[in-house]
């Protein structure tokens, strides 16, 4: 019987040290991966949830309020601090009536489709590509719709009986 010199078994250990070592890897980054979008999901909701909390009690026509619902400064109008690809244009806010239509133009104090007959505030994210780091395995898929919807607060006006409602800002 022929010795199998230390040489040879050398290259065998390289071998198999890549295609377990690859495998090992795929796993570690597709963890990563998993708690990534277990982070981008939650951070989601929250959005939704903070937004419409904000809606509820800032004045409609508040821009600040989309900006402070993805984890923004007032003054800070570009992607997520939290999020990097999230922008208020991925927010829908709507103002809805006791049925949950839409109210046409929340912003009139008077009339039957304005301010007086808002009574839930909604937030939604829809169609939030989230795009997967796991290196030869790229690829962009669409999370499902987030959405949050809570009663009506002050909207951002203190009023009482027979007095013009009080702006506040938020």
């Amino acid at each position: 019987m022929k010795a199998i010199s230390k040489r040879r078994m050398g290259g065998v250990y390289v071998v198999e040290f890549a295609i377990i070592g690859l495998l090992l890897f795929i796993l570690l980054f597709g963890v990563l991966e998993m708690g990534r979008l277990h982070f981008t999901v939650n951070a989601l909701d929250e959005v939704v949830r903070r937004g419409a909390r904000l809606a509820a009690v800032c004045d409609i026509s508040d821009p600040v309020i989309l900006r402070r619902a993805i984890f923004n400064a007032a003054t800070d109008s570009g992607a997520s601090s939290l999020i990097g690809s999230l922008e208020t244009a991925d927010l829908t806010l709507v103002y809805l009536d006791e049925n949950g239509v839409v109210v046409p133009s929340p912003g009139d104090l008077v009339g039957a489709g304005g301010f007086s007959a808002i009574r839930y505030v909604q937030l939604r994210v829809e169609n939030f590509p989230h795009e997967l780091l796991i290196p030869g395995f790229g690829g962009v898929f669409t999370l499902p719709a987030f959405r949050s919807t809570i009663p009506r607060e002050s909207l951002g006006r203190h009023a009482e009986e027979g007095v013009v409602p009080e702006i506040t800002p938020c």
